[in-house]
């Protein structure tokens, strides 16, 4: 199975493609300066985890562990925010609101995610107004990833 897209949806989740994405953060961060709205992003990764045993069709493993995601991800992600596959095992939303609503949604992923072929990780961080999208992503990349764990 390969990674592919149509420059709008993920050919295998039909999630936001990275494209569309980049170009909807561009716009959501200026709305947001203009607005003075909060804005933040999601960053959810599922790692293969040891578990994974000879003999097994590590393909199929992978293709339902993508989808099965995506169908969480799908379920709480509220309409005025974006979900996107933007890597193999990679997901980042981006999110109207403040950190409070966005711990709120990645909780919900997290504690929906079962999985033993594969952990899910998060990370979150919030725009700052007058930062480009690069600077947020990088931002974002230099987050840790933090695997769930129920308070």
């Amino acid at each position: 199975m390969t990674f592919s897209h149509d420059g709008l949806r993920d050919s295998l989740t039909h999630l936001a493609a990275p494209p569309y994405f980049y170009e909807n953060l561009r716009r959501d961060l200026a709305t947001s300066e203009r607005n003075k709205s909060r804005l933040l992003l999601i960053r959810f990764q599922l790692i293969p985890s040891k578990s994974e045993t000879e003999g097994v069709d590590s393909e199929s493993i992978y293709e339902l562990a993508i989808l099965s995601f995506a169908e969480i991800v799908k379920s709480v992600t509220r309409a005025e925010d974006l979900c996107a596959r933007l890597g193999r095992y990679e997901f980042t939303m981006i999110v109207k609101a403040g950190v409070e609503v966005g711990q709120t949604l990645s909780r919900r992923v997290m504690e929906s995610w079962q999985s033993e072929y594969f952990i899910c990780t998060q990370s979150l961080v919030q725009a700052e107004y007058g930062e480009s999208s690069l600077e947020l992503l990088n931002r974002l990349d230099n987050q840790e990833l933090l695997p769930y764990s129920p308070s």
